[in-house]
């Protein structure tokens, strides 16, 4: 009896302060996972409550009771609770890895998975149990690292963007139409395209995106439509390098600290699952915006004015972004005394630079096209007015601040706000300067404010100047905080960011993969219906073939959303949309007769009257 004492009393400073809590909780978490384990090989969901039925519980309570006695002499040998302290947010971390693999993308279930480790990490947190090390890392390690998350992150996302593409996923808006005028760009250098309106236009009748600009020597070289997916995902990967370099200027020699701001900024879902959607100007945003805030907060005046001018080249909005630099510039950002009256001149050009920029675009659009879209922001429409334009949307924001409330504090947008912050750890709101909450004025503008449905959707693009600004904006919250606790809310922030991508992005790979390669036959089979449609005459298409006859000068698509449908020479779509869309149905009907029936894809030509 003494000896047992005597054995109890030499694990009792591992068991106080919650000690036996956390091993507790640590070992159950375990058995849990061993538990989805069992349940998986048998081909059960942890969302299935047989798996409760077919549990093996010697095998639950055993695999409990063996990492129980596991940390319990780990602990008792280096005499402290560090590995404890680690094992708990670990296992937890495991545990909600298992189950956000295997459950759909859902914010709100995402967020539940975060709890515990939140709290876990707490309780680690606390000085006597910190299990943070100090590991001998070098600083230049961060650049091998944040090239090493460059590379992985744009060739994955590069190639599942070209397996989407060829499993005929892909759609004309908004992969089609930059392809068709990427082709008349390189043959003509104008920025035309049949299928951006249903008629040749140039798309500065409808975006001034002079960006692309940029991206037509590439182009060029490998004149694809898969050259533009590449180049936009190593545009997006890029920004971890800004990220890298302003980490490293907000918390100095840290390796860990960057490295995970790196990581805080790769698997943040709006990057990767934006990416899925085709191509697009604004993707382009989020390395321009960053940086932009790496030069600023470096004090370097001409670095800076040269990535807000690319930022506006990319679309007319982009002048809210610069806008929001500049007064983060002029408000909440200092320089040194001796570069106070350039910090002052510098946004001073930025905010003129961006106001004339947006009067110059909105006049080019409406000499090439029907104007600037501002029936995206129609909810602030007065009923009656004859002139719907800025400048009313102004007026109802500053006269009726409750109606603009309503519009932005609703579910739907309740929703984006959990996708923004969730993924950040909430560390926005660690930031006790309120100035800096300049910085996601754009995030109110474009995501909030309307009520166009894609605006404040996760997995558009509208997200991606928004959310760099956002993730800039947690990492000036952690400059404010303890070492501790900048890096136990940074690993959760990395963790939560990984909780929430995972089931949101990795479905959507795996069914690519097995759509081409279930579908391998088909597909070769419908490649060469569209390869051999002709050149030179007019072809009509659903969304699914529009994109993949890019190389065609003369494509049009099917629905016709700005004016009756012309009728072409040939038609292509699905069959069962011939068979269930009634306005193609009757369009058929009426002009055209089948040609050819191959796999998935149909080809009518015009029937002779």
């Amino acid at each position: 009896m003494p000896q047992i004492k005597q054995i109890a009393y030499r694990f009792l400073p591992v068991l106080k302060n919650g000690g036996w809590v956390a091993i507790a909780a640590s070992s159950l978490f375990c058995a849990v996972c061993a538990g989805l384990v069992q349940g998986r090989a048998q081909g059960l969901s942890f969302s299935d409550l047989q798996i409760a039925a077919q549990v093996n519980w010697i095998v639950f309570f055993g695999v409990a009771a063996a990492a129980a006695s596991v940390q319990l002499l780990i602990c008792r040998v280096f005499e402290n609770q560090r590995f404890l302290a680690a094992a708990l947010p670990a296992s937890i971390f495991c545990f909600a890895m298992f189950v956000a693999n295997d459950a759909p993308s859902n914010i709100f279930f995402s967020l539940g998975l975060c709890l515990p480790l939140f709290f876990a990490l707490r309780w680690a947190l606390q000085k006597q149990r910190n299990p943070f090390g100090q590991p001998n890392i070098p600083m230049w390690a961060t650049h091998a690292f944040a090239l090493l998350l460059f590379f992985a992150f744009s060739i994955i996302m590069a190639y599942y963007c070209i397996l989407r593409l060829r499993s005929y996923n892909a759609t004309n808006f908004d992969l089609g139409i930059f392809a068709q005028m990427f082709e008349y760009l390189r043959s003509t250098g104008r920025m035309l395209t049949t299928l951006e309106r249903n008629r040749l236009l140039t798309h500065f009748g409808v975006h001034v995106s002079p960006i692309y600009y940029f991206v037509l020597p590439i182009y060029m070289l490998f004149p694809r439509i898969e050259t533009l997916l590449i180049v936009q995902a190593f545009a997006v990967g890029a920004g971890v390098f800004a990220v890298r370099g302003i980490a490293e200027h907000l918390f100095g020699k840290s390796p860990r600290l960057v490295m995970l701001c790196c990581m805080l900024f790769i698997f943040n879902p709006a990057f990767s699952s934006g990416l899925f959607f085709d191509f697009h100007e604004n993707k382009f945003l989020t390395v321009l915006i960053l940086y932009a805030v790496l030069f600023m907060l470096k004090q370097k005046a001409v670095p800076l004015l040269i990535f807000s001018g690319l930022a506006l080249m990319v679309k007319e909005d982009a002048a809210i972004y610069v806008i929001a630099l500049a007064m983060f510039l002029l408000i909440a950002q200092r320089w040194d005394k001796n570069r106070e009256k350039l910090r002052v001149a510098t946004s001073g050009v930025m905010l003129a630079c961006s106001l004339l920029w947006f009067i110059i675009c909105l006049a080019i659009i409406s000499h090439y096209g029907d104007g600037a879209m501002v029936d995206r922001l129609n909810n602030y429409f007065i009923p009656g007015s004859e002139s719907h334009g800025f400048g009313e949307v102004m007026r109802v924001m500053l006269s009726n601040l409750g109606y603009v409330i309503q519009q932005v504090f609703v579910r739907e947008k309740m929703e984006f706000m959990l996708w923004l912050f969730l993924p950040l750890g909430f560390l926005p709101f660690l930031r006790k300067k309120g100035a800096d909450w300049l910085l996601l004025l754009p995030a109110l503008v474009i995501n909030f404010l309307s009520n166009y449905v894609y605006q404040y959707r996760i997995g558009f693009q509208y997200t991606y100047g928004s959310f760099a600004l956002a993730i800039v904006l947690a990492m000036l919250a952690l400059r404010d905080c303890s070492r501790r606790l900048r890096q136990g809310m940074l690993l959760f922030a990395v963790m939560a960011s990984m909780l929430v991508t995972i089931p949101l992005v990795t479905p959507r790979m795996i069914f690519y993969t097995e759509v081409i390669r279930i579908n391998a036959d088909r597909i070769a089979a419908v490649d060469e219906v569209v390869a051999s449609l002709p050149w030179d005459t007019k072809i009509t298409a659903t969304t699914w073939f529009a994109v993949h006859l890019y190389q065609r000068p003369w494509v049009y698509m099917f629905p016709n959303f700005y004016a009756p449908s012309e009728v072409t020479e040939y038609l292509v779509c699905k069959p069962e949309e011939a068979e269930n869309h009634e306005a193609l149905r009757e369009f058929i009907q009426a002009h055209y007769e089948l040609k050819e029936e191959v796999a998935f894809i149909r080809v009518y030509v015009r029937r002779e009257n």
